[in-house]
């Protein structure tokens, strides 16, 4: 093969993986379930305001709802792909509210 259709196929695979990397950085890229829960426990935790529960119950019951959302978020991970999964951490990223969380 002549050096120059190597160079033209090697510079048309490149611009290939370099677009291949560009669109899963825009679609496909999103938070991982973990921060996802976080922001969502976060804004449970501002909507509902101050609770009659001690520190270290708040404690345990953040927790709990934390590894229950957890494995919640792997499960919608798995069933519905991580395309999806992205629109659905990006929305759930950007709401203020548990109402706009719920809408995602």
């Amino acid at each position: 093969m002549r050096p120059a259709v190597r160079r033209a196929l090697s510079i048309g695979c490149l611009a290939a993986v370099a677009l291949l990397f560009g669109l899963w950085w825009a679609f496909v890229r999103a938070p991982g379930p973990q921060e996802v829960c976080t922001h969502i426990i976060e804004v449970t935790a501002r909507e509902s305001g101050q609770t009659e529960l001690s520190l270290e119950s708040q404690t345990a019951v953040i927790d709990q709802m934390r590894e229950r959302c957890v494995q919640h978020k792997i499960d919608k991970i798995q069933l519905r792909g991580r395309v999806a999964w992205a629109r659905y951490a990006r929305c759930a990223m950007a709401a203020d509210s548990l109402d706009g969380v719920l809408r995602c």
